[in-house]
């Protein structure tokens, strides 16, 4: 089967907020006409009680079968901490993955996937520090592939407007597009949040922004934890990207290869 686009984030078992089997993902790919990636957390001193890391050796020996098909390549999802870059580096260069993403979970030792980071904080403060550590973190990690969503705050932060807006953040957003463009990292489109047109209409000037910096590629991902959401709105958002002026690709041995 000759594939045409992939969903290039993606989290099974090996994850510790999945429980998803790979076996199941393929069902679903295949009906589909998709390929996946698979891109495991590591996010090494995460708060709480969760380990997110897993044994690369266990994991290639499970999924090498698979990732012999057209329609399965393996990767990883970093999490960008300062005191944890030279670990992580070395996580990503020690097994044959094919593509690296790099993401901003932590912030100040909080996830900010729950209220503790925003307390005492307004939109704007919050989400300076949040952009702002996306470009040092960016900066550290340069091994990294793709950059994984950067509306990734908008999810649960608590305030009436969620959005993240090119106009309201622009010199932040740039320097996280120009430390992306210095160390050849691609933005990731993550379908998560392609819920409504609003959220749509706000992300489109920051990644034509990127296009106008000099950007060309991106990867699309849905982020999938369960099998219900592998490539949601994959169509819709290669729309979105050829719109903005860039054209999706996904990795494959840390090399761009264009879907369509």
């Amino acid at each position: 089967m000759s594939i045409i686009l992939f969903d290039c984030h993606s989290h099974t078992e090996f994850s510790a907020d999945s429980v998803m089997k790979l076996e199941d993902a393929l069902k679903i790919t295949q009906a589909m006409g998709i390929g996946l990636i698979t891109t495991e957390h590591i996010d090494f001193d995460f708060p709480g009680d969760d380990l997110y890391e897993f044994d690369t050796d266990e994991y290639f020996a499970r999924y090498q079968q698979y990732r012999d098909s057209d329609n399965l390549l393996l990767g990883v999802e970093v999490g960008m901490q300062q005191q944890t870059a030279s670990r992580s580096e070395h996580f990503t260069q020690k097994a044959p993955f094919d593509m690296v993403i790099v993401s901003q979970h932590i912030i100040e030792g909080f996830d900010i996937y729950y209220p503790e980071y925003y307390q005492s904080k307004c939109k704007n403060e919050a989400y300076r520090i949040y952009l702002q550590n996306i470009a040092d973190m960016l900066a550290i990690h340069p091994f990294g592939d793709v950059l994984g969503h950067i509306d990734y705050i908008c999810r649960k932060a608590p305030y009436e407007d969620t959005q993240l807006r090119y106009d309201e953040f622009a010199p932040y957003i740039d320097k996280i597009w120009q430390t992306a463009l210095t160390n050849n990292v691609v933005p990731e489109i993550n379908t998560r949040r392609f819920t409504n047109k609003e959220n749509i209409t706000a992300l489109a000037p920051i990644y034509k922004r990127y296009h106008e910096m000099g950007g060309r590629y991106a990867t699309i991902g849905s982020d999938a934890h369960t099998i219900d959401a592998i490539g949601y709105k994959l169509a819709e958002a290669e729309q979105f990207l050829k719109r903005c002026g860039l054209t999706p690709v996904y990795f494959k041995n840390h090399q761009p290869v264009p879907m369509s």
